[in-house]
Formats: C-alpha cells, structure tokens, sequence
C-alpha cells in the first residue's frame, strides 16, 4: 500500500478504508499492522490552509493513515464541545486510530476573552488607568475561570476517550504546549501569495495578545512575560500537565524544551503563529512523542 500523507474530510478517509470485507480493506488492514493511524483534531497549529502547519509537517514525516480536521481559531470549549465530542468520539470508537493529537486551549486565553478579563481597562472611559506588571496581570488571570474552562473542556473529551481505551488497549492521545510568545504585538503580514485575494480585504491578522494587554501592561517586556506565565504556569503546567497525571496511560504532553531557534525571527510569522520551519522544528520532539507511545511494531514509520 502506498504512503498517503494525510486527508481532511471523512469522506476521504472512508475512501481510503475502502468497504468492509473488500479487498481495499484487507490491504489497509495489513498495512496497519505495521503502520500508525493518526487522528489531528485542533485549532490554526494543525488547521490553517495557509501553510505547512504543526499537523502537516508531522505526517509528512509518517508513513500511515493520517487524518487531520479542525478549525483556525477555534476555542478548547468550542472544539470539544459535548455535541463535537460525541461526534468525534463516535468516529474514533468506529475508526483504527492508533494516537488522537489535540492542538487546543490557546485562543480561549486570548483576544476577546482577555479583553472581557481586563474590560475595566477598556473602552472609551475606562475605569482603571493603573498599568500592572506581568505578575499582577498574571495573578488575575489565574483567578478567572478561563483556564478552568480549558481544562473541562479536555476532561470532556478525555474522560471519553479513556472509556474507548477500555476495549482499545493500545489507544493514546497526545496534546502539546504552545511554545513562549517572542515577538508581542506582530501581526502576520498577509500578501496574495499566502492568503489569496483576501488579503486586499485586510489589513493585518492579530495581535491576539498585545491588542487589548496593550491598554493593561507597562510595556511589551511585561507583555513577553506576561505571556510566558499564562502559556507555561498557566496552560501547560496547571492544564495540560495535571490532564495528564489524572489520565495517566491515555494522556501524555509533548515536551519542546529541546527544540531549537525558537526566538530568531524567521520561527514566528506573527504574534503566536510559527512560520513553516518553526513548525518543523517543533514537529521533531512532537514526532518523538508520537513514536514513544505506539506499539513497538509502528514505531518504525514515525521519523522525528
């Protein structure tokens, strides 16, 4: 059977399972005796159209059956929603996927939902003119409910993936950190040759962070690291790594400390997006994580 490197829709993946008891699906089924089955459900690092994402630059470093869906911008609570979990769930239940890899939580700490935490420094008159230090901003943020509804959101979908695990021994579900934001307050520069003619639409996409911390924060040093406490204390150690002690054998979270070149300017195409080679650096240590948790006899089809 040939490599595919990846389809995004199910009717796709349905055509390349072939019919029950068909020859097509007998083929598939000794290939993947030998072969992963990847399942890429998340937001812009594994969705955007406009580049080689995370997702892409993954499986174009497997050989097996690899599905990605999703949606750029999407939030945790709107992709594992109780219907999309039922949904999807019922998919991966009736489907040999091997490894489910979830890219989500970011855009629920971002933007508008930032700009609703902060809404007192907001607006016209607004009725705090104070600037706060990352710490003090950090330390309101980690009192809301926005990290409390990224994690739910997880659990939802989680704790249904362990009851498919029960009758799926080997299944396994991956999830990854956002990577320290380097460069607050760039937007992505959006010419015809990476968006289309929809760029003459626009003017620029984002900041997402810097937009409404701007009117909060002293100044883009704060902002730096205003950033790196919500994506690391916040989201990936008070999120991702305690989902991952509560789901022990199911959950595991990919590690990026090795990954190199993070803050020179061609990784980042704007303010919390990787260009294609900063996303094919992060897809080695993602790799990585990918291979460690499949049965020994697929590894081989997992190159970092």
């Amino acid at each position: 059977m040939q490599h595919m490197s990846w389809v995004t829709t199910w009717e796709e993946w349905r055509k390349v399972l072939g019919r029950p008891n068909s020859l097509q699906r007998r083929n598939v089924d000794n290939f993947l005796e030998t072969h992963p089955a990847i399942l890429y459900w998340g937001d812009s690092w594994f969705s955007t159209p406009l580049y080689l994402n995370l997702a892409k630059q993954s499986v174009r470093r497997i050989q097996g059956l690899n599905m990605i869906i999703g949606k750029p911008g999407a939030e945790a609570a709107e992709l594992f929603s109780k219907p999309e979990v039922a949904r999807l769930a019922g998919r991966i239940e009736s489907n040999p996927f091997d490894v489910v890899c979830l890219s989500a939580g970011g855009n629920d700490c971002l933007d508008e939902n930032l700009a609703k935490l902060f809404a007192d420094w907001m607006g016209k008159k607004p009725k705090r003119t104070d600037r706060l230090d990352a710490a003090q901003a950090y330390s309101l943020f980690k009192n809301s409910t926005l990290l409390g509804e990224v994690t739910a959101s997880y659990d939802r979908l989680l704790s249904r993936l362990k009851e498919i695990q029960a009758d799926r021994k080997t299944l396994r579900v991956v999830g990854h950190p956002y990577v320290p934001i380097d460069l607050i307050g760039r937007p992505a520069g959006l010419t015809v040759d990476n968006i289309g003619l929809i760029a003459w639409l626009k003017n620029d996409v984002g900041p997402w962070l810097w937009g409404p911390m701007k009117f909060v924060l002293e100044d883009k040093l704060q902002g730096k690291e205003f950033a790196q406490l919500m994506l690391t204390e916040g989201f990936h150690k008070s999120v991702l790594l305690k989902l991952q002690e509560k789901y022990h054998g199911l959950f595991s979270v990919v590690d990026y400390s090795s990954a190199q070149g993070m803050s020179d300017l061609d990784f980042w195409n704007d303010e919390i997006h990787p260009t294609e080679r900063g996303f094919e650096i992060l897809a080695s240590p993602f790799n990585a994580a990918i291979r460690s948790i499949l049965p020994e006899s697929k590894q081989v089809a997992v190159s970092v």
